[in-house]
């Protein structure tokens, strides 16, 4: 492993002074310090110029010394190379040096080199250690045209800290209490040529797998806390090279790094390069290794930068047994006692814990106080937030004899399911006596770091008021004792632990409630809810409230029942209550007893009515009256059949009403009198027209009695109709009708004839519009009453409509077919109404409505009423979209004239929004929202995300993941809004399945399974397979590493499957076989799965030792290459024959397999 450099401003500053990637450890460097060069040549323009040169491993050739400005002067570093690691380090390093005369013209201005004389060496160096330098001369032999040397030094420069294996750990130092090792951000190391040879690997514990892990070292010093926290993050420079953590860590048998590693605990944490290891109850001044690997989530993940810090928490751990409580103290009257800090339970466990009611202990720790003189204490128990949180839980006992080793009572226990603090109130604790504590944590949530106050409650003991009123005869119960009196009373009850409560009852017992019902009236009959009753109450507290059987609520009831019996509630203010209960008597109603009398004629006035009574109450009263109250009287009747009777009476309906002390009884007589002797008029037929005659008279008799006699004014006796009559003069035509008893009737009927029927003509409306037709005209008719009409327009109605200006005439016909003439004139306005329409305002924006339009009407109008497509009433219509137009006029007769305009609006801005999302190449800020092709509204546009701030570029860039709204402003004002998202790179996944097993020789199938659908794939055991299946037959167990990159979000991940070969070899030999010929089992040769590679010797020998069969480099399961009984074409004996065989597998390995099998025959 290489550990850059201790700070990360060190680190920035070293890689920008070289110039190396972020990944380079190493670097070699060489600096020419010294050199010089002699030649043989002359230069034909002067002096000789003897220059030499150095080159590096095969580069450039650098020139010295300088020249005017041209060339070099030593010392100068003239090649330098960077290396991950050792192993990547050449042997040797190749350099080359020249001497020359340089006949370069004017070399010091314009740089040449011509070389004449030219001499070159070249010579492989060896490299310095790690660290270090060494210097080296190369020189060119003597004798030569040109000669020189020139001394040069390479550096080999590391930042390697060599933590590879556990006795290389780097030692962090001693963790004090509260203190802290290292810092991620600035104690960074790297694993990038990390092996796992000779190491424990925590995969074979059930952590994760070992492979680049490298080592550190902490001792836990004399106080360690019971939580000891080891942070590790990944690439904390950000350098761009990926880290995904795992940890581990170890103790040693023996203390040391040359004892055995025991496994404590490991973590690998996935979707995050950071890891954090949390480790236990760690035993005082012990060295701790901590193994630091990378995982396999990402492509580079396994080697990278890291940095690291151990922090011990500095929290006290809480006493695990009873007698190792922390004492809190007394706590002070009205005050309270807390911890100097916080707490933890991690080392805790429940041996020697009492029984708890509420849980069940775990990981409790003991604490103790003394209770205030109250008794009452309120105990709070606060959970960490921040590095632990617990689910605190409470207990609290007290020792019978007042030690730690005393047996304990249960007081109180409880736990918050749902909450991590706990606050518990105890009450009636005996007063300055010690209770012990007992704190642990619950579910999830079991260990962590807590803090405790414990308070004084104050003194609650408990006073009660009972303030009551008692109805007579009740009673109440305080403690031992009954109350049944008025009076003031005070009980001392006695509760748990010594505390009393305190009761005061202040008693009033109310005078009884009496009650008094009276029946006042019967019900007038049985089952009539008339009957009346009033009820009365004294005692109790007054405020009574009634409620009778019927629901009624007053004190009096007008409703009751007769014939039943009704109880009624009394009910006091206090709720006290009584019942008193009634019979409801009743009456029976009176029964009259009626004769009337008959009429001889319609109209008489002697008629008679006589009555007497049944049932009811003597005596009894009377009144009368006829329906109009024009004849009335009244009367008594002494006794029940006692007759009274009324004379001088018309025909109609008479009332009675009848009265005892208890009932009325209402009934109507009727006197009856024939129907009126009546002549009815059933004809009259008056004569025609003016100056006819043919009148006509009948009639219809009606009522009287028995048969009629009829005698008419012209003579005529016993008929009922008159015909051919001319209108009567003075007098009429009359009739007498007599019936059988002598009662008359009379009747006397007119003939008239008509007034002459006439006819005038009328406009009643001229034509309201210029050239309209809708003018109007009636006939009025004087002495007669219209029956048809016909116009010369074929109309056939008194008033015909719809007519265009003209003269009209009509004859008048009326229901008896007299007739009349008239004509009429319909006029018409002198010229047409019309309209003309304009814009006012056009429209401002795309979808605004703020145009307005103008209507101007000429023509003949008084007023005018203006009906718009868009409901507007008004010559003017504002407030417009675009669209199409209507308006109707209409003036005062109803004249219309209409128009048509289209309003239009500017186009609506158009654009197309192109979007590039965030890819895991770009940083989080590397959206970009742009809008292309931007047409419509007014050009000249501005653009914006916020619509506050515009600018004229379309494009925004440094965008984070999120919706947004990209808004288009036109030179009008008008905005169009254009939703634009920006995606994230995607969480890239993949998986190979779960770890497997197969038989040696077996081809399994490797799918990589991704949620992504642009993904190409790179497998670790083949650099040509791209797709995500791999058909492998490995020949040992081995891990397989496929990684997956999303060629659209830039993504990468890995995913690994560890293949298992079995290599239980599977072979089979027969143990015996009948080479007879009948196709079964003639041959004796070997079987085997497909791991074999070869039988490369399969020989057969008889009992006696002698070959009888032998083959080799043939494969199994075939028959033919089998033995079948045959030597030399001879057929051998049963019998018990050796075999050997010699079989190679497809790992390389040979096996001899012996045995014997028998020849059947």
């Amino acid at each position: 492993m290489t550990k850059h450099i201790l700070t990360s401003s060190g680190l920035i500053a070293l890689l920008t002074a070289i110039s190396l990637p972020a990944t380079s450890q190493i670097t070699l460097r060489l600096r020419v310090d010294s050199g010089s060069s002699t030649t043989t040549c002359d230069d034909l323009i002067g002096a000789p110029d003897p220059m030499w040169s150095v080159a590096v491993e095969g580069g450039n050739w650098v020139n010295f010394p300088v020249t005017g400005n041209c060339f070099e002067n030593p010392p100068y570093e003239q090649y330098q190379a960077a290396f991950n690691c050792p192993a990547d380090l050449p042997a040797t390093i190749n350099v080359c040096f020249r001497a020359f005369e340089n006949d370069g013209i004017l070399p010091d201005i314009t740089c040449d080199i011509v070389p004449d004389c030219e001499e070159t060496i070249c010579q492989d160096f060896t490299l310095p250690a790690l660290g270090d330098s060494i210097a080296h001369t190369i020189s060119l032999p003597a004798g030569l045209s040109s000669g020189g040397s020139a001394g040069f030094t390479l550096f080999l420069d590391s930042y390697i800290a060599d933590n590879d294996l556990p006795c290389q750990a780097a030692n962090l130092g001693v963790l004090a209490f509260g203190g802290q090792l290292g810092d991620t951000l600035t104690t960074i190391f790297d694993n990038s040529c990390a092996t796992n040879t000779g190491e424990p690997d925590p995969a074979t514990l059930g952590s994760f797998f070992n492979d680049a892990g490298v080592w550190f070292t902490f001792n836990t010093g004399p106080d360690p806390s019971s939580l000891i926290i080891v942070d590790v993050v990944g690439d904390p420079l950000n350098s761009g090279d990926e880290f995904d953590a795992q940890i581990a860590a170890f103790m040693s048998s023996n203390g040391l790094c040359s004892g055995a590693l025991n496994f404590i605990t490991g973590v690998s944490q996935a979707n995050t390069p950071d890891g954090q290891l949390r480790l236990r109850c760690m035993p005082p001044n012990t060295n701790i290794f901590i193994l630091v690997d990378g995982g396999s989530d990402g492509v580079q993940s396994t080697r990278g930068p890291f940095g690291i810090q151990v922090t011990d928490i500095g929290v006290i751990e809480g006493g695990d047994l009873r007698c190792e409580f922390e004492d809190m103290g007394q706590i002070p009257e009205g005050g309270s006692v807390s911890l100097d800090g916080w707490r933890t339970n991690f080392c805790g466990t429940s041996a020697q814990d009492p029984f708890v009611q509420a849980f069940v202990s775990q990981h409790s720790v003991w604490f103790s106080f003394i209770t205030p003189p109250s008794g009452h204490v309120i105990i709070e128990g606060v959970s960490d937030t921040v590095i632990q949180p617990i689910g605190v839980q409470l207990a609290v006992y007290r020792s019978f004899n007042g030690t730690c080793t005393g047996g304990y009572a249960h007081i109180a226990s409880q736990y918050e399911e749902d909450a991590l603090d706990e606050t518990m109130e105890l009450t009636c604790l005996f007063p300055n006596t010690r209770y012990f504590m007992l704190v642990d944590g619950s579910g999830d949530a079991a260990r962590g770091l807590f803090t405790l106050t414990v308070s004084d409650g104050g003194d609650i003991t408990p006073v009660t008021t009972i303030d009551t009123v008692l109805c007579a005869g009740q009673s109440i119960k305080v403690g031992p004792h009954t109350y049944s009196q008025t009076g003031n009373y005070a009980d001392t009850l006695q509760l748990f632990a010594g505390c009393d409560s305190i009761v005061l009852s202040n008693i009033t017992v109310l005078p009884p409630l009496q009650a008094g019902l009276t029946l006042l009236s019967p019900a007038l009959a049985e089952g009539a809810a008339n009957g009346q009753a009033v009820v009365s109450a004294t005692g109790g507290t007054g405020n009574y409230v009634f409620q009778w059987c019927n629901g009624s609520t007053a004190s009096q009831n007008n409703t009751l029942v007769g014939g039943e019996q009704c109880c009624v509630t009394i009910t006091d203010s206090n709720g006290c209550e009584t019942i008193e209960c009634i019979d409801v008597e009743f009456v029976r109603q009176i029964i009259p007893e009626v004769i009337s009398d008959t009429l001889k004629c319609y109209g008489d006035n002697n008629g008679a009515i006589s009555f007497s009574m049944l049932n009811g109450f003597p005596p009894y009263t009377y009144t009368w009256q006829n329906s109009a109250n024009t004849l009335n009287g009244s009367g008594q009747i002494s006794a029940i059949g006692e007759t009274a009777q009324i004379t001088g009476l018309p025909a109609g309906a008479y009332a009675f009403r009848i009265a005892d002390l208890y009932d009325d009884t209402l009934f109507t007589i009727q006197v009856v009198e024939p129907e009126e002797l009546v002549i009815d008029l059933t004809e009259l037929k008056d004569v025609t027209c003016y100056a006819g005659c043919d009148g006509e008279i009948s009639v219809a008799v009606t009522g009287g009695t028995g048969a009629y006699d009829l005698d008419w004014s012209t003579g005529a006796t016993g008929v009922t109709s008159l015909g051919q009559l001319c209108a009567s003069g003075p007098g009429g035509y009359a009739l007498q009708v007599t019936d059988a008893n002598g009662c008359k009737a009379n009747m006397v009927a007119n003939i008239n004839e008509p007034l002459q029927l006439l006819a005038a003509g009328v406009e009643l409306k001229p034509v309201s519009c210029y050239q309209g037709a809708d003018g109007q005209a009636t006939v009025q008719t004087q002495n007669g009453t219209a029956a048809s009409y016909q116009w010369n327009n074929n109309g056939s109605t008194p008033v015909i409509d719809n007519l265009s200006a003209g003269f009209y005439s009509v004859t008048v016909a009326d229901e008896k077919g007299c007739e009349a003439q008239a004509i009429v004139q319909v006029t018409q306005p002198s010229e047409p109404l019309e309209v003309g329409l304009k814009i006012d305002r056009p429209i401002s924006c795309p979808g605004d409505e703020d145009g307005i339009l103008n209507a101007t009407v000429t023509g003949p109008f008084q007023s005018l009423t203006y009906q718009w497509s868009n409901g507007t009433s008004l010559a003017s219509a504002g407030g417009l979209g675009a669209g199409h137009y209507s308006l109707l006029v209409t003036n005062e007769k109803g004249c219309e004239t209409s128009g048509e305009i289209e309003l239009t609006e500017p186009p609506v801005i158009s654009a197309e929004v192109t979007v590039k999302d965030i890819t895991c190449l770009d940083p989080p800020n590397g959206g970009l929202v742009q809008a292309v092709n931007v047409t419509g509204g007014t050009p000249g546009y501005a653009y914006s995300l916020d619509g506050v701030i515009f600018q004229a570029s379309p494009n925004f860039n440094g965008l984070r993941e999120g919706n947004y709204a990209l808004i288009v402003k036109d030179m009008a004002g008008c905005e169009e809004e254009f939703p634009a998202a920006v995606s994230g790179p995607p969480f890239l996944e993949a998986t190979l399945g779960a770890d497997t097993v197969i038989h040696l020789g077996d081809m399994i199938r490797l799918q990589a399974l991704t949620n992504s659908e642009t993904a190409v794939f790179t497998w670790s055991h083949t650099d040509t397979l791209t797709g995500d299946i791999a058909m492998i037959r490995p020949l040992e167990t081995a891990i397989y590493q496929v990684e997956v990159y999303d060629t659209v979000s830039l993504c990468r991940t890995a995913a690994a499957i560890a293949v298992g070969v079995d290599r239980n070899r599977r072979i089979f030999i027969p143990n015996a076989f009948s080479p007879d010929g009948d196709g079964n089992n003639d041959q004796f040769t070997i079987y085997s799965d497909d791991a074999v590679s070869a039988v490369k010797q399969f020989r057969i020998f008889n009992r006696s030792g002698a070959m009888v069969f032998q083959r080799q480099n043939f494969q199994p399961n075939n028959p033919a290459d089998g033995w079948d009984g045959l030597l030399n074409g001879q057929v051998l004996n049963a019998g018990v024959y050796v075999y050997f065989a010699e079989i190679e597998f497809l790992d390389g390995k040979s096996e001899v397999f012996k045995g014997e099998v028998v020849l059947v025959r």
